[in-house]
């Protein structure tokens, strides 16, 4: 059964986009293009992260609660200044408070004389302890890592004691300051009070009565702080659960570890998709096009033959349709203009357009380019030499007296060739091979003639050639 020979097909290059602008498909693109990359990555941070796990040294935490009433830390008076019931309230310790109790030198230094814990540091210790609070609660529960179950028992053990043995050293001495604090100032005011003239009904004492008056409410308003404070035993705390023996080892940070190393290895990916991305490509498709303009793209479908029959037909339709008399035919790699421009040639001259192709030869280069792809009789080709815009236009206008139509063919897409030849011409055309042509050379190439005189008309995408 003879094989269908298939046709160059016609598709758009992507829109253009604003400067700061990127489209989702980019990163499609990239997740399809570096899958397998991804996903060695991904398994390799899997691993990475379970293998810390396993190498990290045995651990178990025992945890206890306990419950810390809650000591006024201030009177919410200061002696010698103004009274307000309301300016001050009496303040009482926080849970935060406590946590700072929990973590102190006194609680560090106690639990480190204990096996499993002597000669670490005060930061390492300090992270063995854990502090947690229920919302809405004053039950402090508190964490110990160890290296052994007894060991992290003990620990938690320690750390309990040694809290509520600090605890109600301080919050005892800090109730015991409000309480002298508040005598002092109970003393003071009665001391003001007898200072106030005696005669109460003298028209002249208004002042001081009002005085003593004010003075009479401060010193009840303190008394009662008093009773309250005196009817307050500091309470040190009361072990409501006691140390438990863990029985398995602690994983809590298992799955935080393995999430870390699979999010190592999807950055250590990014970074190397980025990497490839900034990095010349190879166009093996029109998706791998990135153009700062619109423009049209003819995919061509490989040929029986290995020619561009196909794909130069409707090249030649479109040369006709728009009366052009001068068309640039540049491509990457050269070689592949060259022969479309060739093919080009012939099909224009069968359909009976008198034809010339112009090869503009590469600079130091004589006949390399004809090597490439000998022209079929039918149609005269001239070498024009490079980096000479006046041997060019001379040629343009001899060629343009003996043929209706002139095909240009350059070096170099990127080529200063290029830009004059495309400011001399109708029509541009680019070629671009599949599979050798570069996505950054074609780019600026294709900027470069958009801001030269002469846009590209249309972008042909070759099948790969046979070697």
């Amino acid at each position: 059964m003879r094989k269908r020979r298939l046709g160059p097909s016609r598709v758009e290059a992507e829109p253009p986009l604003a400067p700061d602008a990127v489209p989702v498909t980019r990163y499609v693109g990239a997740l399809k293009r570096h899958k397998v990359t991804l996903a060695a990555a991904l398994l390799l941070g899997f691993v990475g992260g379970a293998a810390v796990t396993v190498s990290r040294p045995p651990g178990y935490i025992s945890t206890t609660s306990v419950l810390a009433p809650p000591v006024t830390l201030h009177p919410g008076l200061t002696i010698g200044s103004s009274f307000d019931d309301n300016s001050r309230p009496p303040r009482d310790a926080t849970m935060d408070t406590e946590a700072q109790l929990a973590w102190s030198d006194d609680v560090l230094r106690r639990l480190a004389t204990f096996p499993g814990f002597a000669g670490r540091s005060r930061a390492d210790l300090k992270s063995r302890i854990g502090l947690t609070v229920p919302e809405g609660t004053h039950v402090l529960t508190i964490s110990v890592r160890g290296g052994t179950p007894t060991e992290a028992q003990r620990g938690a053990e320690t750390v309990a004691d040694a809290y509520l043995t600090l605890r109600q050293q301080i919050l005892g001495g800090v109730q015991q300051r409000n309480r002298e604090a508040l005598e002092q100032y109970v003393t003071l005011l009665t001391k003001q009070l007898k200072a106030l003239p005696g005669d109460e009904n003298e028209p002249t004492r208004l002042t001081a009565r009002t005085r003593r008056q004010e003075i009479s409410k401060q010193i009840g308003t303190v008394e009662k702080q008093l009773s309250q404070l005196d009817s307050k035993v500091v309470q040190p705390g009361e072990v409501l659960r006691s140390a438990s023996r863990p029985a398995a080892r602690d994983g809590s940070d298992r799955d935080v570890t393995i999430a870390d190393g699979v999010g190592i290895g999807f950055m250590i990916w990014v970074l190397y998709a980025l990497a490839r991305a900034r990095r010349p490509r190879r166009i093996r498709r029109p998706a791998d096009i990135r153009l700062h303009s619109r423009l049209p793209i003819m995919v061509e479908a490989a040929a029986m033959d290995g020619g561009h029959r196909e794909v130069c037909r409707r090249l030649r339709n479109i040369i006709f349709d728009a009366e052009a008399r001068t068309v640039l035919v540049a491509g990457a790699p050269p070689a592949t203009a060259v022969a479309v421009a060739h093919e080009l040639a012939e099909l224009c001259t069968e359909g009976g357009s008198a034809t010339t192709v112009l090869l503009v030869r590469a600079a130091g280069a004589d006949r390399d380019i004809a090597e490439v792809v000998t022209p079929p009789l039918g149609f005269p080709v001239r070498f024009v030499r490079g980096d000479d815009d006046r041997h060019l236009a001379a040629a343009l206008r001899a060629a343009s007296r003996e043929s209706a139509l002139v095909l240009i063919a350059t070096p170099d897409l990127n080529g200063a060739d290029t830009i004059s030849a495309a400011v001399a011409s109708d029509l541009t055309l680019v070629i671009v091979e599949r599979g050798r042509a570069l996505d950054r050379e074609v780019a600026a190439g294709v900027l470069a003639l958009d801001l030269a005189a002469t846009p590209a008309r249309g972008l042909v995408l070759t099948a790969p050639s046979r070697e």
